[in-house]
């Protein structure tokens, strides 16, 4: 199972030591750096990705994308954009059946919520095994805290997931 960390600032006071941290304690197979606050931050998430050889992704800002980043994930209201990168790795943001399929052009796509996240309900795992009967490529995201949600959606037809908690948090 494929696993995808996204950083976010609320989880770290030191970057660099958290996101090494991370990447040595799961062995994520890609990077999400969603970070609006620094661009220093981008370009060390960079570094870090390169140096330990995993693909990461810049967050919707494609205008960041020359900073060496391998991809974009683009939010749901950035669908449209998908055809327009073709040449670097993509992965769109989802949460229901009409975004999953305006998304059919990204590479990966993320559907969430699956587990109760931020006060909202989970659509569960069977709403995710029927977005993967459209799209193969899907990561489940949102309320993936624990080795518990991940055993989870192992016995899903998702190929990975997607999460900050359960990377970042203590």
């Amino acid at each position: 199972m494929l696993s995808y960390l996204i950083t976010d600032p609320k989880f770290y006071k030191d970057f660099k030591t958290t996101l090494i941290n991370s990447i040595e304690k799961h062995n994520p197979d890609f990077i999400c750096f969603r970070d609006k606050t620094s661009t220093k931050n981008a370009k060390l998430a960079v570094e870090i990705a390169k140096y330990y050889n995993i693909p990461i992704l810049i967050n919707q800002y494609v205008e960041l994308l020359k900073l060496g980043f391998d991809g974009i994930h683009f939010t749901s209201n950035q669908l449209d954009l998908i055809q327009n990168y073709k040449e670097c790795i993509t992965f769109a943001s989802t949460h229901n059946i009409d975004e999953v399929n305006k998304a059919k052009g990204a590479d990966y796509i993320t559907f969430s919520p699956i587990f109760a996240s931020k006060g909202r309900s989970g659509l569960g795992i069977e709403k995710l095994n029927e977005i993967a009967d459209i799209k193969k490529e899907v990561f489940a995201l949102g309320g993936i805290v624990s080795k518990n949600e991940v055993k989870k959606v192992k016995k899903s037809k998702a190929i990975g997931f997607a999460s900050i908690r359960y990377f970042l948090k203590d």
